[in-house]
């Protein structure tokens, strides 16, 4: 049979699970788009940055000063700038590039230390531009029309002059660093680079005059910045483009884990300026990117991120690498993920067309991801595009669980017409219960006294009227207690107090079922007698012991039945009450397991048949009313 014969045959099942599988992907990509699934977009980002491995950013190398650094220097905050003129000094003579320093300047010092610094930060410079680039921290100021406008501390120096970069990142709702805005609004009406961009605008050739005019033409930017060629190993000859919006927050593209870029303690640096040597033409400072940043304990400038916990200055040489390697992870368009969702919704409903549901869920949640993360961290690797996989297994996901519960549902349903409500569910769960248990219960028998003559007199689609409203009624007074029907056999009704569901209380359940289906019968029969209908009466029979309970049967047969001499017991109970006249009668191991809630009457000991030993048996009269 061909697919096409398959599908037809099938169409019903194709067009709800299609429509299911559309429906729940359009929902999930809307839930997406609101930003609902951000935290496991985010996360899914951060598996393909780990799985994706340390990439080379040989650019760039830090000085880190560390806690041997600190302890020498008497634990002093902030920094002796004396320290950083020298370390400054010997990088400017190694030849570095751009000097960037995650160190703040906003105080005065020791006017000696301060006049040291800013001696060492104007002699570093290059075609009579500093290569030094301090940081500043910015704090959200104000509002204007929706937009944050920021601000940030003067210098400790109006001296000091220089390009300079703000020091924040940004951090996620979970507390991890990954993203960061290249720039920000100001207050006072400027825009404020990062310190990323500012160390690779100063490396470009960029003033900070150059670089604020070219920020504040409009809400895109394009700058000529230094590019690093990935796949040649090398920094390209030429500066190349590159433009973003002024209110665009770039995920960083981290090189690796801490220790991904070359790391120098800084003491052996600084101890380089007291010695009046010339260095090494092939020092590993010359021509890079270097900066300038803490890594002591103490400066509690450390944040976690993806790949763990970092220091701040670190953050900032992936951020540089993320702009220098052109390495901006870019988020393919909404309508790729839709577009993936409702193609794989078609799938699934192909699967669910073909296979049993938990066949084709199975086959779904693992062959689809197989296809579809390596594409997604494919086109992260090379193409540096995030193709959000989340949203699509997500909604196969979804799709899945709520095609579950359908379907349970249906046959929950379904089973429902044949066994008991509590008996269908757990057949639906699979739960061990089911299996054959000795359980002490209560058998609860009842039958139409007077169905012969009831045959006699209508016809047979009345008579399985009468009976389907009877048995209607007697099934909702029975759920009521608690109990369980096992059985309709013709006339009769076999029911269980105690099992599946456990009941402590399954003799007092089993006797009040009893009295309240007496009640409900005369309330039928004043309808029946309406329509013609002979009065019904009924007999109830009740016992408690042990049974065997569970699924009984083999091969494609099988029920949830209740077995053993209690059963047979409570059929027999139930014959006698032809012979006393009764409706209710229950035995001495109901009647004690009572608890006196009960009016009884007596009827002695009776020899049953199959039963060697009397059963002594009990009429019920009603409930016992306190005095």
């Amino acid at each position: 049979m061909s697919i096409v014969e398959i599908i037809q045959r099938r169409k019903r099942r194709f067009y709800k699970s299609l429509v299911l599988g559309f429906s729940v992907s359009l929902v999930t990509s809307l839930a997406s788009y609101m930003g609902y699934l951000d935290g496991f977009e985010a996360k899914a980002l951060d598996f393909l940055l780990w799985a994706r491995g340390r990439v080379r950013s040989p650019e760039i190398v830090l000085v880190q000063i560390d806690d041997q650094a600190f302890r020498n220097l008497g634990e002093k905050q902030p920094l002796p700038r004396s320290y950083l003129a020298g370390l400054i000094e010997v990088l400017n003579k190694s030849g570095a590039k751009v000097i960037g320093i995650d160190v703040e300047f906003k105080v005065k010092t020791d006017p000696r230390e301060d006049g040291m610094l800013l001696k060492a930060i104007q002699g570093a410079s290059e075609n009579g531009l500093s290569k030094v680039v301090p940081v500043y921290v910015i704090r959200p100021e104000k509002e204007a029309n929706e937009t944050v406008l920021y601000s940030h501390s003067p210098f400790f120096s109006p001296k000091l002059s220089a390009l300079a970069g703000f020091a924040n990142a940004a951090v996620d709702p979970d507390g991890l660093v990954r993203q960061l805005p290249l720039v920000v609004r100001g207050s006072d009406g400027k825009i404020l680079p990062s310190l990323a961009l500012a160390v690779l605008a100063r490396y470009a050739g960029y003033d900070a005059a150059r670089l604020e005019e070219a920020l504040n033409r409009g809400d895109e930017t394009t700058l000529l910045l230094p590019e690093w060629d990935k796949f040649q190993g090398r920094l390209l000859s030429e500066q190349t483009p590159i433009s973003f919006q002024l209110d665009d927050r770039w995920k960083i593209n981290f090189a690796g884990a801490q220790g991904s870029f070359t790391a120098i303690p800084s003491d052996p640096v600084f101890q380089l300026s007291k010695l009046k040597i010339p260095l090494a033409a092939d020092n590993p400072f010359r021509g890079k990117i270097v900066l300038i940043g803490a890594s002591f304990g103490e400066s509690r400038d450390f944040f976690p991120t993806p790949q763990g916990l970092m220091t701040g200055v670190e953050i900032h040489a992936n951020i540089i690498h993320t702009i220098l390697s052109r390495a901006q992870i870019l988020t393919a368009h909404r309508w790729v993920a839709v577009s993936l969702s409702l193609i794989f919704a078609l799938l699934m409903s192909l699967l669910l067309t073909f296979f049993r549901p938990t066949v084709a869920t199975i086959f779904a949640l693992v062959a689809i991801p197989l296809l579809l993360v390596p594409l997604s961290y494919l086109a992260f690797a090379r193409l540096g595009i995030w193709v959000d996989f989340v949203t699509p297994l997500l909604a196969i996901r979804w799709g899945a669980t709520i095609g579950d519960f359908l379907e349970s549902r249906h046959i929950r349903r379904s089973l429902g017409q044949y066994v008991d409500r509590e008996v269908a569910n757990q057949i639906v769960d699979q739960e061990e219960t089911l299996a054959g248990q000795k359980r002490e219960v209560t058998i609860f028998f009842t039958d139409v006294r007077n169905y012969t003559t009831l045959c006699e007199g209508l016809a047979p689609e009345m008579v399985v009227g009468v009976l389907n409203e009877l048995f209607a009624m007697m099934s909702k007074v029975i759920a009521r207690h608690q109990g369980c029907i096992v059985d309709f056999i013709g006339d009769a009704v076999l029911a269980v107090f105690g099992a599946p569901k456990d009941n402590p209380n399954h003799a007092s359940d089993a006797v009040a079922t009893a009295l309240e289906a007496q009640a409900e019968l005369d309330n039928l029969n004043v309808g029946w007698q309406k329509r013609g209908i002979p009065r019904l009466q009924i007999g109830v029979g009740i016992h408690s012991g042990e049974v065997m309970a569970g699924i009984v049967g083999s091969g494609q047969r099988k029920k949830f039945g209740v077995t053993g001499d209690t059963v047979n017991t409570g059929s027999r109970v139930e014959g006698l009450n032809k012979e006393f006249s009764t409706s209710i009668l229950i035995t001495r191991e109901t009647l004690e397991r009572l608890d006196g809630k009960f009016k009884v009457q007596g009827r002695g000991e009776v020899k049953v048949k199959g039963r060697e030993k009397p059963v002594e048996v009990f009429e019920v009269l009603g409930i016992e009313t306190a005095v």
